[in-house]
């Protein structure tokens, strides 16, 4: 399944727009072992909307789970590197969290 993120928001700047890509992705996930995330058409995007598109479906998968089922495609650097940033920032964040044994 492919989810064109221009096809859903006009942009990709606050967390509410992010809420409708995150829906999107989980109703696509519950029909589907993995989706695309395709970014055709955006040139950019917020830290506050791949938190909310992206970050906040931890509740439903872990980061692994979702780097494995959601491929992002068509980016350009500005993009693949805010959600790379950001997934490596949660990475890090949650590491801290969980106390080692």
């Amino acid at each position: 399944m492919v989810i064109f993120v221009a096809s859903l928001v006009t942009s990709c700047d606050t967390n509410d727009q992010g809420d409708i890509v995150r829906r999107a992705i989980l109703h696509g996930l519950a029909s589907s072992d993995s989706i695309s995330l395709d970014f055709a058409g955006v040139s950019n995007v917020t830290s506050s909307f791949v938190n909310s598109a992206l970050l906040d479906l931890s509740p439903d998968f872990d980061l692994a789970t979702i780097k494995s089922r959601v491929q992002i495609k068509r980016v350009n650097r500005q993009i693949g590197t805010m959600i790379k940033d950001r997934f490596n920032s949660e990475a890090r964040a949650k590491s801290i969290q969980t106390p080692s044994k």
